[in-house]
């Protein structure tokens, strides 16, 4: 991807508002449409920006996405790298939720796992295979995004800045890593997606165990390079491996990773 030039001195706190502003009308990057173009280092500071104000206004953050990680998604959104994003409590839905499609900007949505974190995961958690050390819970999850890239060309800025698209999730009920025998999961099981009855897109349990450990020890590792950490009770939507998938009229979606459970939403107009 060839990364174009980033605005200079971007004014991040001005931007900021105006961001959170057309996020809360379902507007997502307007400004994007103006010529603005941010580096990724912008980004992630504009993202942090917008995650203040939203802080300030009484939400609070419960965790992160990891984005990016498969080859399908990379292609569809332009970046050749991983990105991460906020979540927010207030965004967090359950099992069974009936959601209006007209609450999104060109909704899409993604079937993955998401973990709880135990304790801070550290290179230790890594040192078996399998499901890493540090994860108290593992649980499917739809992730809903506003699927609009408003720059003239795919920018990892834009993407960022805008939270790597994210709009929620819905969460299935999951198990602990404990309970489950993980050699069988990797030989034999897989996540499935599903509209109503038909099969949309399916891949394996072992892809879907080296994204975890992919995702998490990334994650671990950028965030401790900005001075931050993860921290128990967390959650961490680990990244797809299927497409994005456009939701473009009223249906139900259905993930099922057996044995950690599904998890399904219905969309309304």
């Amino acid at each position: 991807m060839n990364t174009p030039a980033a605005s200079p001195t971007p004014p991040i706190w001005h931007w900021a508002s105006g961001l959170l502003a057309d996020y809360d009308a379902c507007q997502p990057g307007t400004m994007f449409a103006k010529g603005v173009v941010l580096d990724v280092a912008q980004g992630y500071e504009l993202q942090s920006a917008v995650a203040q104000l939203r802080r300030d206004r009484g939400e609070r953050i419960i965790g992160y996405k990891v984005g990016c990680t498969s080859p399908k998604i990379r292609a569809q959104l332009g970046i050749d790298h991983c990105v991460t994003g906020r979540l927010y409590e207030s965004e967090q839905h359950t099992s069974g939720a009936e959601l209006s499609r007209q609450n999104f900007a060109n909704l899409a949505i993604e079937g993955e796992l998401a973990v709880e974190l135990s304790h801070e995961p550290s290179n230790e958690s890594f040192s078996e295979t399998g499901i890493p050390t540090c994860i108290a819970r593992v649980f499917p999850v739809i992730e809903l995004h506003h699927h609009v890239m408003r720059g003239d060309q795919p920018s990892a800025g834009e993407l960022i800045a805008n939270n790597a698209l994210h709009a929620g999730f819905i969460a299935g009920a999951g198990v602990s890593p404990a309970d489950i025998d993980c050699d069988a999961f990797l030989d034999t099981s897989s996540l499935s997606i599903f509209t109503d009855t038909r099969l949309l897109e399916e891949c394996s349990g072992l892809s879907l165990v080296q994204t975890i450990r992919s995702s998490l020890k990334w994650l671990m590792e950028v965030l401790r390079d900005r001075g931050d950490q993860l921290r128990t009770g967390q959650i961490i939507l680990t990244g797809s491996i299927p497409s994005l998938i456009p939701i473009t009229e009223d249906s139900g979606i259905r993930v099922e990773v057996p044995p950690f459970g599904n998890v399904e939403v219905k969309f309304l107009p």
